[in-house]
């Protein structure tokens, strides 16, 4: 895309979501379920719907735990990966899902209507016999066998939520759910429970409109993307993310909630990459991509004080299958609200930056 087209875009997206994007005044207050987590399949108004389930604190050999899922093709540079499509962009479902111990994990892409099947108020969400989600808001129980790993596990939602787009025609948002349950992998059973995020997004895509893939030229440019989960403890979880245009940052996100209160947002927020990984890792599409192998996020409050400053170590595979790139999991250690922390998170990477 020509640098000024970019440019006008960034611009352009940067002055709509100032202008009618309603996530933070969501903020402060417990969800409400009503017209939501539709998979929408069969919509003129959305063309993609997400499901997405990341535990970041999981024990050894699993380290976390991923679905991240994409019923229809998205229009982008970072999540379209035109060479798995088993049909048509907006028949096609995709997920990734699985642990460290099922590297490199369960990828699979599935035609909606006969291997994909869902019901129209999400109760029902099934990848073939893979993958496994049922329930309807605030229970859920996911089950699946992904390369090795089987998992059992029961799904309650809080009403605490996060909200990452609030708009007329986009909505995506986070919800802090306990979860309960067991990973089988060679035979030993991993008993656990604990914090995790459930995430559910729809979108409209030009794929209502067009059957064949967009060729990559006039894809919406999105082409870096970086997602961390964190449980702070037993009780907080921060979502932190940065979204870029064209290789320019448009967005870096701080979302933070508790079992206790509901969601604040920080505006002040620096991401880095500390140090990448000495060799790319490859892809199935032929495009090797540079990970990291450290990242940093800086996050302060309306002081200026320092919130949370947080430095990662990506001790766990990167698993391929989120769009075009890469989950996996990570350890840290923080300085949060003046304290020392560490424990683990989980990492969601796609660069495709030129």
């Amino acid at each position: 895309m020509h640098p000024r087209v970019a440019a006008a875009l960034r611009v352009g997206l940067g002055g709509l979501i100032r202008t009618v994007d309603r996530a933070a005044a969501a903020d402060g207050r417990a969800f409400d379920p009503a017209e939501i987590f539709a998979p929408h399949t069969d919509s003129r108004r959305f063309g993609w719907t997400h499901y997405g389930v990341m535990i970041p604190d999981l024990p050894a050999p699993h380290n976390f735990f991923s679905v991240m899922s994409l019923i229809g093709a998205t229009g982008s540079v970072a999540f379209d990966d035109d060479a798995a499509l088993v049909a048509e962009p907006r028949r096609n479902a995709s997920v990734v899902a699985g642990t460290a111990a099922s590297h490199p994990a369960h990828f699979g892409n599935y035609r909606i209507g006969s291997d994909f099947r869902s019901r129209p108020d999400g109760s029902l969400v099934a990848f073939g016999e893979d993958l496994l989600l049922t329930g309807t808001y605030p229970d859920r129980r996911l089950t699946g066998s992904l390369d090795g790993v089987d998992i059992d596990l029961r799904l309650h939602h809080t009403d605490k939520v996060s909200w990452f787009f609030r708009t007329p025609v986009y909505r995506h948002l986070s919800l802090l759910t306990e979860y309960s349950g067991t990973f089988t992998h060679a035979g030993e059973v991993t008993a656990a429970s604990g914090l995790c995020a459930f995430e559910y997004g729809a979108c409209p895509s030009p794929y209502v409109l067009r059957s064949c893939p967009l060729p990559t030229a006039v894809k919406a440019p999105l082409d870096y993307f970086v997602y961390h989960v964190v449980n702070l403890d037993d009780d907080n979880q921060v979502l932190l993310s940065q979204y870029s245009i064209d290789g320019v940052p448009l967005m870096t996100t701080a979302l933070h909630r508790s079992r206790t209160s509901y969601g604040t947002r920080f505006a002040d927020v620096d991401f880095s990459v500390v140090e990448l990984r000495d060799e790319p890792e490859p892809t199935p599409y032929g495009v090797p991509m540079r990970l990291p192998a450290s990242t940093r996020f800086v996050v302060r409050d309306r002081d200026g004080g320092c919130w949370l400053d947080l430095t990662t170590e990506m001790d766990s595979p990167f698993i391929f299958g989120l769009g075009t790139g890469f989950v996996s999991g990570f350890r840290h250690t923080a300085t949060w609200r003046g304290e020392h922390v560490e424990g683990r998170g989980y990492v969601e990477y796609i660069d495709r930056r030129r």
